[in-house]
């Protein structure tokens, strides 16, 4: 078992914030589409509940009111996004909303060069292997290869968390330029999630300054409890960072030493195989 690294300063609830999004009001552009706001807004209330909602429930949850929300929901009902129980009225996302995640997977530029190289680190290691971009504040999944062992996190692509306590998410930002790096830190919302995430500035800047120099980032249980990841940064051919390759294993199995001696160089041999082909994109 590894042994628990100390708590973080300024650490906090361990509850996973939910992500930051615009809402309906918008950037107070004339270009902004306030109705248009308001549909995502009811779109990822729903995605973000899990399970069917009623009008009433729908329109406390997404701070909406409840005619806006009818109104919203009979047109994506009538467009197909949306399902309507007959017996409870309940509304759920319909499958036609897979057709968006399926063009987004099948256009993205280089998740398909990235793939042969993700699996092999799957195999070789038999833990879990994640590609992930930055989004706003957010990290997010755009593949995953699961480990033959059982996890104690259960993700998915199109999982989204905060970039700044991520292995993965420092790995990119240690690749902007310094002063753009501790800017997005600072507008971030740095809520912990654990008893252990680094949340103050100065902390994070040293995180970013040392993977800078050793070219790949670490993560002991800064998003999750009993979870260490290391993450090495995918990058154009200009230098700038596109994606993170990361690996997640969990301290029950696995000891921090022996992350940094076993994972870390397969970690940075796939990052460097996938960023050889990247050039030629």
């Amino acid at each position: 078992m590894a042994p628990l690294p100390p708590p973080a300063e300024d650490s906090g609830a361990a509850a996973l914030p939910p992500p930051t999004r615009p809402q309906a009001g918008g950037d107070g552009s004339p270009l902004f589409l306030n109705s248009v706001a308001k549909c995502f807004q009811l779109l990822e209330t729903l995605n973000q509940a899990g399970c069917p909602l009623g009008l009433t429930e729908l329109a406390a949850r997404s701070g909406l009111d409840r005619s806006s929300v009818q109104r919203i929901a009979h047109t994506l009902r009538v467009l197909g996004y949306l399902r309507q129980d007959t017996g409870s009225k309940a509304l759920r996302l319909s499958g036609r909303m897979l057709e968006f995640s399926h063009t987004v997977l099948a256009t993205h530029q280089f998740r398909d060069h990235a793939r042969p190289h993700l699996e092999a680190l799957n195999r070789a290691t038999r833990e879990t292997v994640n590609l992930m971009e930055l989004e706003g504040d957010d990290i997010v999944y755009v593949s995953r290869y699961p480990s033959l062992h059982a996890v104690s996190v259960d993700l998915h692509v199109g999982s989204r968390l905060p970039a700044f306590c991520t292995a993965a998410g420092r790995a990119i930002y240690a690749c902007l330029e310094p002063a753009d790096a501790l800017a997005r830190l600072k507008a971030a919302r740095r809520s912990a999630m654990t008893p252990f995430t680094v949340t103050a500035l100065p902390s994070l800047r040293r995180a970013l300054d040392e993977a800078r120099a050793l070219g790949y980032a670490l993560n002991a249980q800064e998003a999750f409890i009993g979870d260490i990841s290391v993450a090495a940064p995918l990058l154009d051919m200009r230098g700038a960072p596109l994606a993170a390759v990361n690996i997640a294993v969990p301290t029950p199995r696995w000891q921090l030493d022996d992350v940094l001696r076993q994972l870390v160089p397969q970690l940075l041999k796939t990052a460097a195989a996938i960023n050889r082909e990247l050039r030629y994109l």
